[in-house]
């Protein structure tokens, strides 16, 4: 009896934590949502950029036609340029679809969607390659949501492949994944060992293949690279390098500069924001209190330098003529990495000022000057810029893929936050 006693005590206290436990996990959830829908953009705003996405998309299908064939940038004439599937960008036309299926359950986005997504299953092993993450997580990782069993299967099997494959460019005296290209001269020299602020966005399908039947290793690498890159690319005022070049050996830096920024000192805008993404999906994957610090501080200076109009320059420390340069991409993947680093940081204002900087993002990208409706393309984002090394270069004030992408995820996310206090 009085073990019995004891039993039924210790249940009723443990029934009692778990209550409470729900009951502080719902309130939290009541309190992001409420903030959520505090910071709302009008429905018909919403709606009105889906809609327009959705007709340039189905649109899009016919333009492209050939599912070997992968959108990249529009520079002539606003109409698509291609990869095949071993372009970097290969993966957000297929990842588009997707989520216009999950965002409209239009039956016939699916099929497109597993259509473009099989023309990558070949790239599975592709060494010569950093950006498997973004090829196989946007396309692959998105349609595992929303096929069959049967096919959820297959997709996993080829995710953990690629991860497989990605891991290879690990090298472990220097801690970090190599990059892929690099500029003259440095590109001949085979003691250095290149590493760009990109390759954070790819670390996530390391994460994914670790807990998914690919070597656990995968994600200590992973956490590993995040780790040197927060230490080795941010400088002490917040701003951020685009490329260090390492030896490959000792590990010892050699120089720090950018690729594709105004110069050696400058922040390139869309590296910036792929550092942000990337340590919000690291502290997701690790919950580690240190990645959650860097990500905010670097949402944090972003948005110390973002411009009134709540569109990013392309280059925070461009030259006076190219000042008025954006680029819409980056501004998508920060308001899609602020909603999701908003349901995690603790301190409400700081909470809601991501929430409405997101939001705000998000509605500029939405208005007539960025939404792609006035104009004879089928893009859904106007003002995306590569790389500005002169004026009317091809890529510069020009759709791209990967805006698009950052552009229909951030909808989502915006949606579903403000149902269920989640952004996915």
């Amino acid at each position: 009896m009085g073990k019995a006693r004891f039993l039924s005590t210790r249940d009723s206290i443990l029934s009692a934590c778990r209550k409470a436990r729900l009951i502080v996990v719902l309130f939290l959830v009541m309190v992001i949502t409420h903030e959520a829908r505090s910071q709302q953009l009008p429905d018909s705003v919403v709606q009105h950029a889906l809609s327009v996405s959705y007709k340039h998309l189905e649109a899009s299908v016919l333009e492209v036609k050939d599912s070997t064939r992968f959108p990249s940038y529009a520079p002539h004439n606003l109409q698509w340029s291609y990869f095949n599937s071993t372009g970097w960008t290969s993966g957000f036309y297929p990842g588009c679809l997707w989520l216009a299926y999950e965002l409209s359950g239009r039956h016939e986005f699916k099929e497109w969607a597993k259509k473009w997504t099989a023309g990558l299953e070949k790239e599975t092993g592709n060494t010569g390659t950093h950006d498997l993450g973004f090829m196989f997580g946007c396309s692959y990782g998105n349609g595992i949501r929303n096929v069959s069993p049967e096919e959820a299967s297959a997709y996993k099997r080829i995710l953990v492949e690629a991860a497989i494959t990605l891991d290879k460019r690990y090298n472990p005296n220097v801690g970090m994944l190599r990059c892929y290209w690099d500029e003259p001269p440095f590109s001949e020299d085979t003691t250095l060992f290149p590493v760009v602020v990109d390759i954070m966005m790819n670390l996530e399908l390391l994460f994914w293949g670790a807990e998914n039947g690919a070597p656990e290793s995968l994600k200590e690498h992973a956490i590993r690279h995040a780790q040197k890159t927060c230490k080795d690319f941010v400088r002490p005022d917040g701003s951020t390098y685009h490329v260090v070049r390492y030896n490959k050996d000792s590990g010892t830096i050699f120089n720090k500069g950018q690729l594709q920024g105004q110069n050696e000192h400058s922040t390139w805008t869309r590296g910036h924001a792929w550092f942000i993404y990337g340590m919000t999906v690291c502290y997701r994957y690790t919950r580690d209190e240190s990645f959650l610090a860097d990500a905010c501080a670097l949402a944090d200076y972003f948005l110390k330098r973002l411009t009134p109009d709540n569109v990013s320059v392309w280059d925070f420390d461009s030259l006076p003529e190219f000042k008025n340069t954006k680029d819409a991409s980056a501004t998508a993947i920060v308001s899609s990495a602020l909603f999701e680093l908003s349901t995690y940081v603790k301190d409400q204002k700081r909470r809601e000022r991501y929430l409405e900087k997101a939001t705000s993002m998000l509605a500029a990208l939405c208005s007539k000057d960025y939404l792609a409706e006035r104009e004879k393309t089928n893009a859904l984002l106007l003002h995306s810029t590569q790389y500005l090394t002169q004026p009317g270069n091809d890529n510069t004030d020009k759709p791209a893929i990967f805006a698009d992408y950052y552009f229909l995820e951030a909808i989502k996310r915006y949606l579903t936050l403000g149902k269920t206090g989640r952004p996915f």
